[in-house]
């Protein structure tokens, strides 16, 4: 049997009709971009995330580049990130002309360190970039208290984090805004690329939507710079339509770690990222950690299961990053995590039958 890591093409084709129609009413009202199929998706993700007000944007980077724009981060400011994540969330600090600056992550949940952020923490330090990694939730209440108490911002990236919960409150809804990625791997995923950011401030989102369509007025005075960074008609339509299968979804990959978790069976050659209580974890992503990344991708390549290794390099050792490390000291929980994690298919429309065939080989992994 094999195994691949996604199988997007079946999603497409449970739902083939329904996708061709939406096509062909976006085109006949030709809003291709922007427009009032992205009004729709708006609406409807704000009220999936219990009222949040939400602009749609065309990527998940942007996202978070508009996120500190709107709160006026630029030149000589200074924000705190994880370097356990993709590169984009550091790469959006410094499109700003701000410097990032890294935390490590703790050494179970694999996210953000609080501790770490507040030994960062300086009157240069103008906000928290949160990283809900894998679709794990960071310690929401401790960098909460850790920035009000500050007096800065807290924006989450939840690019990997659509329909994870903690208490029943969704990600997304504890910082001063959030930043989502509709990257087509996603648990909710666009047909290309797409991103929005949610917040309870309205001011946060006027700005947004003002910056992302070249800052222009009413009356057509551009006041200041701009971009354009405005999400597409016919991208608004898909995940409006996706939107009802997200918490199936969400359902569906906790039921397949579960399958992973009770086949590991306390394996300690094969470490599973830990979620504090509470938390439903949104598992974009299945991740393990294992001392030897090549023996086990090996095994499980002979077996005809697709492995993969989410980011290979943390952020702090990238060489795009090398200017920007006059604060960083060594992260050796980030560097350990990242040398050794490893993900493995999860995809919710992975068959039953391909469910067992992975967890059978989980099961039978000596090293």
């Amino acid at each position: 049997m094999r195994v691949p890591m996604y199988v997007l093409e079946r999603e497409y084709l449970q739902n083939r009709e329904a996708y061709l129609s939406l096509f062909d009413e976006v085109c006949r009202s030709a809003q291709f971009a922007d427009g009032s199929f992205v009004r729709r998706f708006e609406e409807a993700f704000g009220a999936y995330l219990g009222g949040r007000r939400v602009s749609a944007v065309n990527s998940g980077t942007d996202a978070l580049f508009l996120a500190l724009k709107a709160f006026g981060i630029g030149p000589g400011d200074e924000v705190i990130v994880p370097s356990a994540t993709f590169t984009a969330t550091a790469a959006a600090v410094c499109m700003t002309g701000a410097t990032p600056v890294f935390a490590d992550c703790e050494p179970d949940t694999w996210e953000l360190d609080p501790a770490q952020v507040r030994l960062l923490l300086t009157s240069g330090t103008k906000a928290v970039l949160g990283v809900h990694l894998y679709g794990n939730l960071f310690d929401t209440a401790a960098l909460k208290k850790l920035t009000e108490d500050a007096g800065i911002p807290l924006i989450e990236d939840c690019a990997q984090a659509s329909g994870a919960e903690e208490n029943g409150v969704k990600a997304g809804c504890f910082g001063d805004a959030a930043c989502f990625s509709f990257y087509p791997t996603k648990n909710l995923g666009a047909f290309g690329e797409g991103g929005a950011v949610a917040s309870p401030l309205p001011e946060i989102v006027e700005t947004i939507n003002s910056l992302k369509k070249h800052a222009r007025t009413p009356e057509g005075d551009h006041t200041v710079p701009g971009y354009n960074m405005r999400m597409d008609g016919i991208q608004g339509a898909v995940l409006t339509q996706k939107l009802g299968t997200l918490e199936p979804f969400v359902r569906r990959k906790n039921e397949i770690a579960d399958r992973y978790l009770a086949a590991l069976n306390g394996n300690p050659l094969l470490v599973p990222q830990k979620t504090r209580p509470g938390v439903r974890h949104a598992y974009h992503l299945f991740v393990l950690k294992t001392d030897d990344r090549g023996r086990f991708r090996r095994y499980m390549e002979e077996r005809g299961i697709e492995t993969g290794v989410p980011y290979p390099v943390p952020c702090h050792l990238q060489t795009v990053f090398a200017a920007y490390l006059p604060r960083t000291g060594a992260l050796p929980v980030t560097e350990a995590l990242f040398s050794r994690c490893v993900s493995i298919p999860s995809h919710p429309l992975l068959t039953d039958a391909e469910i067992l065939y992975v967890s059978e080989a989980l099961a039978g992994y000596r090293g």
